[in-house]
This record gives structure tokens, C-alpha cells and sequence, in this order.
């Protein structure tokens, strides 16, 4: 742990060790001292690493990897030395949990150097006790931590700790819980007839220790020795109400249980789920990467996706298009007026895994006096990129906002999926995305003399118009075209067509833009789907829909 000694002793082995693992040895000693420069010696030795020195990379990351990833590797170790590239493994191994985390790759390696450090100090293993319950789910066996060690290094701090001492019942225990979209996930540990090391336990109840053998219902379930739970049983899942109201109902239904009526009682049933639930977050954190963005989910957003042709052939251009919750963020006062600030990090990684872009920026915005509980923030960043399917991550945070104290996030949210980036670099007519926005002036200027205020709402205007935004590729140049719009209402109701004539640019190397103002006055408020063509009349091509939906609001 102290990087001086470390790199005197690095110093005196130059020469005599390999040079992958000299480097190897240098990137760590930088990462102790929090230097994301040790990248390069580490990405260096990456490339130049024989079996050796790939097993030492491998060494140092083995306890975030998933089953998955465990199986890859060892098949990827049979391959002959020409075919193998484990380079390009530990790429995609760390272009996945960046993406996830909404950091670069070079920090989240930093990141786990600095974990493992803690780790160490502090969760080192030290019986000889193993694992059993982390150990079914795939846990690594060679870890040097325990279960703690295992989750932190995985995970992080953990975003709410409950604590159970013990009693002449129960043996020592504690949860963490981990904030994630759906509800916490929460680990149970303890370190049972142990001392040291505490490891996962597949339900709370396998720390209740009081009954006999002979008489357990529960042995099927748990390794539980109970007889008739009483007050100790009650409170020890009382103490964890504040991570899941469901153990409430659990110790509940303890102190309603009377004389042996275990098997069968509503004890039983819940006790079986909530084992179900134990094993679903177990495997979470083993089985999946279980990477977040350190930001709260205090902060609600929609996006959408709007796609048109890139200025360089082969590309997409991907707009993001977001709409943040501005009551739930912070404004701070500046020469008389509210401002927000808001931050967003959006990461794509690409089906291969080796394609990663890390794309921050920020977004402030100065009003006269606090924005109302129904207006939203607009957020939009744009991204060139190769036709292709990707996966893709948006954490948004409060910039006025600060994280207090240990494991804990600043106000923001986040959300991820995928999105399949389309190819409109095709000979034929083809349609690009359609934006609508209920405003014909906005920030947003796809090209000039052209200025909209898109919104994945998708509203109209109080007076029922919309303006939509729309490129065409590859019509004939010069000649007539025509967009046709229908409108289907969501609630079932006829539709009805728009016909819209136009010229299109005679340079077939420039681009067709429509921007239409879309009268729906006269229709019923509501939801509509709209889908969008356009006919080339001179070689009598249409391209193929593209689909939308359209709200109609009255004032």
C-alpha cells in the first residue's frame, strides 16, 4: 500500500523482470496515488503482455468479473498464442463497465485500483472459512476478500446499511443496499460461528439460531434452527423495514404464528420468497455487471432518439433529445436570476464491445424567478456514428447539488437501453427521424434559417398546431415530391391524411429538408400515431414510414 517503498523496489527490479510486468507493476504504483496517467503503462504492458503477463491483468480483475466472462477467459487461454487477444478481452471488459458506470475507461480502472487498495485494508480474508451461498452464484474461489470485500469492489459503498449486534439468538449481521430503478437490492452477511470474515447469506432468517434440529420446517429452505419465533425473530427483520417494508410483514407474521403451525403458515410462504428475492440480488451483483452512475434517482427525464444523415458518409448523426424534471432540481440566484445547471454523461458501446464513446456536457439555463412544477429542462447532444446496434447509458445530475458524505450521490438520474442507429446512407429515397416540437422558433437549428424546441413529448401547441422537421436523401433532384402525414388516434377513431407538394434541391448531393406546420386544430385532444412518407413523382419511389406519435393539447 505505500506506493514510495513500491516504487524503490520497482526501481531495483527493472531489467530483471519483463517488461509487461514491469509496466503493470508501474500502472499500479500510479493508481495508488490516484494517477489515471498509469493507463498508458497499463494499456502498454496490455499489448506487449505474453500468457504471463496476461494472466497478471487478469489476476488484478478476476473478482469483477461475471461467470460469463470467467468462461470466456479460459476458453480464450486454449486458443494458440496467433489467435489470442487478450487485449481486446480486457477492452471490452472495461469499455462494458464504463459505459455502465458514466465514465471514461481510463477512470473507472483507477476506480477499481483504488477499491481493491480498500479492500484490502479492510476486508481481507482471514479465516478458513469459504464461501458457500456468493460461491453457488459463481463467485470467484481465489478472492483474498470476503463477501464484503467482494460486493465493495463490485459495487461501491453501499447506499443504506442496517445492523442487527446479535443476541443470545442471532448471530451478528448486517445488510447493505444498493439504490437501483425497481427498489434496492439488498445483501445479507454475516459471519455466522465465524469471527473474521463475513460472507452473503441466501436469507436473513439462517442467522436465527435458536430451536432444534429435529423440529425445523425450515430445513428444506434454510439451515434455520427454529421452533416458534418469537420477539428476537421479530425484531431482527423489524431492523430492516427501512430497506424493504416487506420485512415488516415478515416479523409480523412471526409474532402471529402460534404453537408448532410452521409448515404451511404465512411465515413459511414469505420466508420462501423472500429467499427468492436474496438469490435474484445475489445473482445481480455476481452475474451481471452491476455498474451505476453515482447519481441519486431523485430526477425524472424522457428522451427520444432523432437520427439524420451525418455531414461525413457512412455516419448517423444520433441526437439525443431530453426533457429534464426542473422541480426537482436546484436553482441558485446570479445577478437576479434562478439558474440551473444541470450536467449529463452519455455513453455508447457498440455490439463488439471495442467501440466506446464517454460524451459529458453541460447544460445551464437563467430564468426570472423559479421555473413551475410542470416545466422541464431541455437536454440535446448529437453523435456521429457507424450504422449498427448500441447500448447506450444517460445519467443526468443537479450540478447545484453535492454528494454528503460517503457513498453517497448527488441529485440526478439515469437511465440505459439500447438503440439500433439506422444506415440512410442507401441509394434510395430514405426518411430520416421526424422531430416535432409545438413552437416554429427553439435552440435547436438542424440547419439555418430553421429553429424548432423539440421535445420527446411530442406536444402540440395550445392551439393545437405543430411544426415538424424531417430530411429526405436520394430524391431526384430537381423534381416534385410529396410527404403524406397520417394520423391514426390512439383511441381507435378513423384516421385522416396531410398532403404536403414540394421541389427538391436539384443537387442530388444536397439534402431535402421539410419543415411543415401541422394544423390539428380541428382535432379531438388526445394521442395520435403519426407516420410520415414521402413520394419521389418522378421515379415514383416512397420511402418506408416513419412512425410517431403526436399529443394534441387545448388551451
Amino acid at each position: 500500500g505505500d506506493a514510495n517503498r513500491a516504487e524503490a523496489a520497482l526501481a531495483r527490479a527493472e531489467g530483471r523482470i519483463p517488461d509487461a510486468l514491469f509496466l503493470i507493476d508501474q500502472a499500479r504504483i500510479a493508481f495508488l496515488e490516484h494517477d489515471v496517467s498509469g493507463t498508458e503503462d497499463y494499456w502498454a504492458a496490455c499489448r506487449i503482455a505474453d500468457e504471463v503477463g496476461s494472466t497478471e491483468i487478469w489476476l488484478d480483475i478476476e473478482v469483477l468479473a461475471t461467470p460469463e466472462e470467467h468462461d470466456t477467459w479460459d476458453r480464450l487461454r486454449t486458443l494458440p498464442a496467433a489467435d489470442r487477444d487478450a487485449c481486446a478481452f480486457f477492452r471490452r471488459f472495461w469499455n462494458r463497465r464504463a459505459a455502465a458506470a458514466g465514465m471514461g475507461v481510463d477512470d473507472r480502472i483507477v476506480a477499481h485500483y483504488q477499491r481493491t487498495r480498500f479492500a484490502l485494508d479492510h476486508y481481507r480474508r482471514r479465516g478458513r472459512v469459504r464461501p458457500r451461498f456468493a460461491a453457488r452464484l459463481g463467485r470467484p474461489t481465489n478472492s483474498v476478500y470476503d463477501d464484503r470485500g467482494l460486493l465493495y469492489v463490485r459495487m461501491g459503498d453501499p447506499d443504506e446499511v442496517a445492523i442487527h449486534g446479535g443476541s443470545d439468538c442471532i448471530e451478528p449481521n448486517i445488510s447493505w443496499a444498493y439504490d437501483r430503478p425497481g427498489g434496492y437490492r439488498i445483501y445479507h452477511l454475516s459471519p455466522l460461528a465465524g469471527v473474521d470474515d463475513w460472507y452473503l447469506q441466501e436469507n436473513l432468517a439462517i442467522v436465527y439460531r435458536c430451536g432444534s434440529w429435529d423440529r425445523n420446517p425450515m430445513v428444506a429452505i434454510s439451515p434455520l434452527l427454529l421452533d416458534v419465533p418469537g420477539q428476537p425473530f421479530h425484531d431482527l427483520y423489524l431492523s430492516r423495514m427501512g430497506l424493504d417494508p416487506r420485512y415488516a410483514r415478515i416479523a409480523n407474521h412471526a409474532l402471529s404464528l402460534i404453537g408448532d403451525a410452521f409448515a404451511g403458515s404465512r411465515l413459511a410462504e414469505e420466508l420462501t420468497v423472500e429467499r427468492e428475492w436474496t438469490w435474484q440480488d445475489g445473482e445481480y451483483a455476481i452475474s451481471t455487471v452491476p455498474e451505476r452512475p453515482a447519481v441519486d434517482l431523485s430526477v425524472d427525464f424522457a428522451l427520444e432518439w432523432l437520427q439524420f444523415r451525418a455531414p461525413r458518409p457512412g455516419l448517423t448523426r444520433v441526437w439525443l433529445n431530453g426533457l429534464a424534471e426542473a422541480s426537482a432540481l436546484q436553482p441558485v440566484e446570479k445577478e437576479g436570476q434562478d439558474v440551473y445547471r444541470v450536467q449529463i454523461v452519455w455513453t455508447l458501446l457498440d455490439e463488439t464491445g471495442l467501440f466506446y464513446r464517454f460524451i459529458p456536457s453541460s447544460f445551464d439555463a437563467a430564468v426570472d424567478g423559479p421555473l413551475d412544477d410542470e416545466a422541464g429542462l431541455s437536454l440535446r447532444k448529437s453523435a456521429d456514428l457507424p450504422p449498427g446496434t448500441y447500448r447506450w447509458m444517460l445519467a443526468i445530475s443537479d450540478a447545484n447539488s453535492t454528494a454528503d458524505g460517503q457513498g453517497k450521490k448527488v441529485r440526478g438520474g439515469y437511465a440505459g437501453g439500447d438503440v439500433v442507429v439506422r444506415d440512410l446512407g442507401t441509394d434510395l429515397p430514405v426518411l430520416s427521424d421526424v422531430a416535432v416540437s409545438a413552437d416554429s422558433v427553439g435552440a435547436w437549428s438542424p440547419t439555418a434559417g430553421i429553429s424548432l424546441n423539440p421535445t420527446p413529448a411530442r406536444l402540440t401547441g395550445d392551439d393545437g398546431v405543430a411544426f415538424i422537421y424531417y430530411e429526405v436523401y436520394n430524391l431526384t433532384p430537381g423534381g416534385m415530391y410529396e410527404t403524406r402525414v397520417v394520423l391514426q388516434p390512439e383511441d381507435g377513431g378513423p384516421s385522416f391524411d396531410l398532403s404536403y407538394p414540394g421541389t427538391a434541391q436539384r443537387s442530388a448531393s444536397i439534402v431535402t429538408r421539410g419543415h411543415l406546420r401541422i394544423d390539428l386544430s380541428a382535432s379531438s385532444p388526445g394521442r395520435y400515431e403519426m407516420s410520415v412518407t414521402v413520394r419521389d413523382l418522378t421515379s415514383g419511389h416512397v420511402t418506408l414510414p416513419v412512425r410517431t406519435d403526436i399529443l394534441v393539447t387545448r388551451d
